[in-house]
């Protein structure tokens, strides 16, 4: 990963935690590593653990950010997920998977904001994961 990409993935992580924030989510955990997985954000909605998948893009010649979370990126979330909930002893609760889609309008919103595309319930458990 290049350190430009790094950066606009760390101010997406950002943006993306103020908006859900403000939309009244608790954060519980940014960059969550398992040996299986990374998941961006974990949260709370109510009683419900939200995993979060974040993804920026600075420009439109690099397509729709909600279309890079393909079926193999799914899988790892998922396995990332089960082990957060196990680690936790949380598997009694409700879970889904969010993705939260941002395209800087220029250099990460030094003039105008980002706009974000917010997907609750984005995928299911993969059946194979």
């Amino acid at each position: 990963m290049t350190v430009e990409r790094g950066r606009l993935g760390r101010a997406g992580e950002t943006e993306a935690e103020r908006f859900l924030r403000a939309k009244g989510y608790t954060i519980v955990a940014r960059n969550y590593r398992s040996g299986v997985g990374e998941i961006d954000l974990v949260a709370l909605s109510r009683q419900t653990v939200v995993f979060v998948e974040v993804r920026s893009l600075s420009g439109p010649q690099f397509g729709d950010p909600l279309a890079t979370v393909t079926p193999r990126k799914q899988r790892h979330i998922a396995r990332a997920a089960l082990s957060y909930l196990s680690r936790h002893r949380l598997h009694d609760r409700a879970a889904r998977f969010d993705v939260i889609g941002i395209r800087w309008q220029n250099d990460r919103g030094a003039k105008r904001p980002a706009r974000i595309t917010h997907i609750q319930d984005a995928f299911e458990l993969p059946s194979a994961y």
